[in-house]
């Protein structure tokens, strides 16, 4: 078998919402085989800035690596990338990003040739279903007062999740989407995030989880103080408290707050991860699928987050691709613990697929598919209205 086509998807969808967020841009890569057998993978750029990066680093990797080559070695395929291609062996979300979704994309075709999910080749389903908190609730909306997120919260219940994560700082008290810059002057900005999750905790009551993002905003000193402020509260676990790129940062902040610590999303390989496990500066680990390295590299990533009894939680905040992706590592791996799930976009890219699975999901559980590959197809109908780079 050999690849003779690749596609590359800019991705722009419909957005449906008049609030926050903007549009994102998600990007996909389609790999065609002389035996008729496709596979899809995806970039986790779709939001930030790094789209259109992302739709030339696989064009590089296109016209120079795919093409011709046989996408069965899918170890060999990771390898050429991370250490032919110069800046692999430096990376960055845009390499990573790209090495990523083309290993998800030959998993892909590697399971529907063998007739398999890719789990299977992964070392087979550990779980028969897996645990879901839902997240985008609070977005797109305009919540402002301690009890409207009480009010969206138990929504978010009566959908039947027993899990649900926000981020109570990024809306100010006027209604605007802001960034906190490291301290927080305002100490009524700092009392309304710790209203908002006291609200939403008495809403929900103890028996529903509730994760906390802080998008690694905070510096060491506020993120200990509003960690202490949530303690109480019980939350699930208290994401990106302050930069991820700093281990002993994140470390000081685990020492001195009592709830479980995440972070991950913006690490990248087994390399990126390795201080932070060693020093068990985190307790969950959140890596992106789509950026740090693809299935081959985030199984590897586990494995040695285990050895120190570590959880791992894929981070998701793209389209339906990068959560087929998410389900079929999660299905496989001991010490997954539970799933980010986006059951609220407010544009239309489940349409990407055919068949998306978010919608699927019956509540806070998903049972696993039986399908062969990444259990999904991409959508024709909808990306023929997209823009396309193919090769040759």
């Amino acid at each position: 078998m050999k690849i003779t086509k690749v596609q590359i998807y800019d991705i722009l969808p419909v957005n449906r919402s008049k609030g926050w967020p903007a549009t994102q841009n998600p990007v996909v890569i389609r790999i065609v085989t002389d035996e008729g057998i496709c596979g899809a993978g995806e970039v986790s750029l779709a939001y930030g800035s790094g789209a259109k990066a992302a739709v030339g680093i696989l064009k590089d990797y296109a016209s120079a690596y795919l093409i011709g080559a046989d996408p069965m070695r899918i170890e060999f395929m990771w390898e050429t990338l991370y250490r032919r291609t110069f800046w692999g062996q430096g990376g960055g979300p845009v390499i990573y990003g790209g090495i990523s979704a083309i290993d998800e994309a030959l998993w892909d075709i590697k399971g529907k040739a063998l007739g398999v999910p890719v789990y299977e080749l992964m070392g087979g389903k550990m779980w028969d279903r897996i645990h879901l908190y839902a997240n985008g609730w609070y977005v797109g909306r305009t919540l402002v007062k301690p009890e409207e997120y009480a009010e969206a919260a138990l929504e978010v219940v009566a959908d039947g999740y027993n899990a649900l994560k926000f981020d109570p700082l990024m809306v100010t008290a006027d209604g605007k989407w802001e960034w906190v810059r490291r301290a927080i002057d305002d100490p009524k900005r700092f009392r309304l995030a710790v209203d908002r999750v006291k609200a939403v905790r008495e809403a929900v009551g103890p028996d529903v989880d509730i994760l906390i993002e802080m998008h690694g905003n905070l510096g060491v000193t506020d993120a200990i103080r509003l960690g202490r402020e949530f303690e109480p509260l019980k939350p699930y676990f208290y994401e990106e408290p302050v930069d991820p790129m700093n281990v002993e940062s994140m470390k000081k902040v685990s020492e001195n707050v009592k709830i479980p610590i995440a972070s991950g999303e913006r690490l990248y390989t087994r390399y990126g991860f390795r201080a932070f496990i060693e020093r068990q500066a985190l307790d969950i680990l959140q890596p992106d699928i789509g950026l740090t390295g693809g299935l081959t590299e985030v199984k590897k990533i586990a494995s040695y987050a285990d050895t120190y009894n570590l959880h791992v939680q894929p981070h998701n905040c793209g389209g339906p691709v990068s959560t087929a992706v998410g389900v079929q590592f999660d299905a496989c791996t001991s010490n997954f613990i539970i799933q980010e799930w986006f059951p609220y976009w407010q544009d239309d890219r489940h349409e990407i697929v055919t068949e998306a699975l978010e919608p699927q999901a019956k509540g806070s559980f998903f049972e696993i598919p039986d399908k062969p590959g990444l259990g999904i197809e991409l959508n024709d109908e909808y990306l023929k209205r997209q823009t396309c780079i193919e090769f040759p």
